[in-house]
């Protein structure tokens, strides 16, 4: 309990911090607006001659510049309790130096003081965008260990590599960027990435202590030759990206590594009569990680796949009563095991009948007996390469969620399954908002980075089993299982608050953008009305449009 406590205490400052963080963001911006005014009027002072002299209040200048001193004072008290110890430093050693100004100087305020205050103002300004950018969930699943995922880039073009960093620091990753390969090296010592991505021309000959780390290996490049990619293949690369890069692609990349080294364990179903065989195979794949169930009776098959759901059947062709074969061609009767990859695992040496074996809808044909490496390889490779055809099949390839189709059955079944079962369901559609200005202003390239931020966004905010899906365009689509309307309202408003604050970038140009959400609980419904939560959630996202945008809706 007092664990519980301690963890809801920390959730809560977290939440605090981040509030304060975008406050403070607010108070510099503020500051900064006054003393630029303040400039425009003793500048506006210095040009009036003695013979026309300004009408204006003389004490207006020292006024404001009290009022500055002031607003500073209270910055020095408060950022450094909040962990931004630099910029509440910055703030008390402006603060002491207008005060001592204001209280020994009867003197007309000098423009050169104000460009000064005005200048360090700027400077903390600039401090506090970095703590923004990479600003932490307080519950992220994507997190690893408890912090973001530290992603290196190696870019000799530094121009280039600032611009590749602050676009993947929009997606909350914590980017460290290097110039050469052996600097990167020199840092091994201390810390080590979750995935590095190195330019191909930035030494690539070099590389051997970076590849003892175990880490994700993606290469950038403007070469798309043959033998460049064959030399990023030989260096056991998971990627090549050509330049200009494709930074919504590179994401889908960096999240599908992310999620594969956090990925639960493969789930094979063992279908075979001999038992002592069956356990062997059980061992040997439970040692690498995987989850297995042995069944020797293959007619309960069905009933199997449906409690266990595998993503991989490994059986026998010759058993007592069924072959293999038919009893493959049986599964593949039913449409939603149509997919399942399927192993033969047999002593029959006969290619004849290995190949009729296979034409029965099996995927692969291992002959016994079999090393236990080799076995290991071949399942781990399959459940891989079904995972991944799997994920093109359902999910959106720009944000890595489930495609309309995908999200609509899967809400509809579990809202049915939330009134079977008498439990809660949140349904919800979020939507960025005018959206449209942001692809005319900044460009698609730039919208579908704002896109795949929202998708991120969601699956860092929401627990991993919340289902989320693009439900087309700028629309997305969530549902939250065993959820309350009120604790639905608290994570859609959490994220809603946590987008607001993100910053994106195009050129030059920095921008935020909003969105919008409506949901609806199966608790506010009848039964009767179950298959219009998805209408009434769509309804609700209307009402927050209509309302102002920037808000939740129910």
């Amino acid at each position: 309990m007092a664990n519980h406590d301690q963890q809801s205490l920390e959730h809560k400052l977290a939440l605090l911090k981040q509030t304060y963080q975008h406050n403070l963001q607010a108070e510099l911006a503020s500051l900064c607006s006054v003393l630029t005014r303040l400039q425009q009027t003793l500048r506006a002072q210095l040009m009036v001659t003695t013979e026309a002299p300004s009408s204006g209040d003389p004490q207006a200048p020292r006024d404001t510049l009290t009022d500055v001193y002031h607003r500073l004072h209270k910055l020095a008290g408060s950022a450094g309790t909040f962990g931004f110890d630099t910029i509440g430093s910055q703030a008390r050693l402006l603060e002491n130096g207008l005060k001592r100004w204001l209280e020994e100087s009867d003197q007309a305020i000098d423009l050169q003081l104000v460009n000064v205050v005005s200048s360090q103002l700027q400077s903390m300004q600039i401090e506090l965008v970095p703590s923004l950018q990479q600003a932490p969930s307080v519950d992220g699943p994507q997190e690893i260990n408890g912090t973001s995922a530290k992603i290196w880039l190696i870019e000799e073009d530094d121009e280039l590599g600032k611009h590749i960093r602050e676009q993947l620091m929009n997606f909350s990753y914590d980017v460290r960027l290097f110039d050469s390969v052996p600097e990167a090296c020199q840092a091994i010592a201390n810390q080590s990435p979750d995935i590095l991505i190195v330019d191909a021309m930035a030494g690539v000959g070099h590389l051997a202590p970076l590849q003892a780390l175990s880490c994700p290996l993606l290469f950038i490049s403007d070469c798309d030759s043959f033998d460049a990619r064959m030399r990023a293949a030989q260096l056991n690369a998971h990627g090549y990206f050509l330049k200009p890069l494709n930074i919504p692609q590179l994401v889908n990349r960096l999240e599908q590594l992310l999620q594969e080294r956090q990925s639960p364990p493969a789930r094979i179903l063992v279908v075979d009569d001999d038992q002592q065989l069956a356990a062997y195979y059980q061992l040997v794949l439970e040692a690498a990680g995987m989850e297995v169930r042995i069944l020797d009776n293959p007619r309960h098959i069905i009933d199997q796949l449906a409690s266990f759901r595998p993503e991989l059947l490994l059986m026998d062709v010759h058993m007592p009563d069924y072959d293999g074969p038919d009893l493959a061609s049986v599964v593949r009767q039913y449409d939603e095991w149509s997919s399942l990859p399927i192993v033969f695992l047999s002593a029959e040496m006969d290619l004849g009948k290995q190949v009729d074996a296979l034409s029965h809808g099996a995927d692969d044909f291992l002959t016994k007996p079999i090393l236990a490496a080799q076995l290991v390889a071949s399942i781990r490779v399959r459940v891989a390469r079904s995972r991944t055809l799997s994920a093109l099949l359902n999910k959106d390839s720009l944000t890595g969620l489930l495609k309309h189709a995908s999200i609509k059955s899967a809400a509809i079944n579990e809202i049915c399954r939330g009134f079977r079962q008498h439990y809660s369901v949140v349904v919800a559609m979020v939507d960025i908002d005018h959206f449209k200005s942001v692809n005319d202003t900044y460009g698609h390239a730039t919208g579908d980075v704002v896109i795949a931020s929202v998708a991120t966004l969601l699956r860092q905010r929401l627990r991993q089993t919340d289902m989320i899906g693009r439900y087309g365009g700028e629309e997305f689509l969530v549902v939250l299982p065993h959820c309350s309307a009120e604790d639905g309202r608290k994570r859609l408003e959490d994220i809603r608050q946590y987008f607001s604050r993100l910053r994106f970038n195009q050129g030059e140009q920095e921008f935020a953008c909003t969105l919008s959400a409506g949901m609806v609980c199966s608790t506010d419904v009848s039964e009767d009305n179950k298959d219009r939560l998805l209408v009434l959630a769509d309804e609700a996202l209307y009402r927050a449009k209509r309302g102002g945008r920037n808000q939740v809706s129910q």
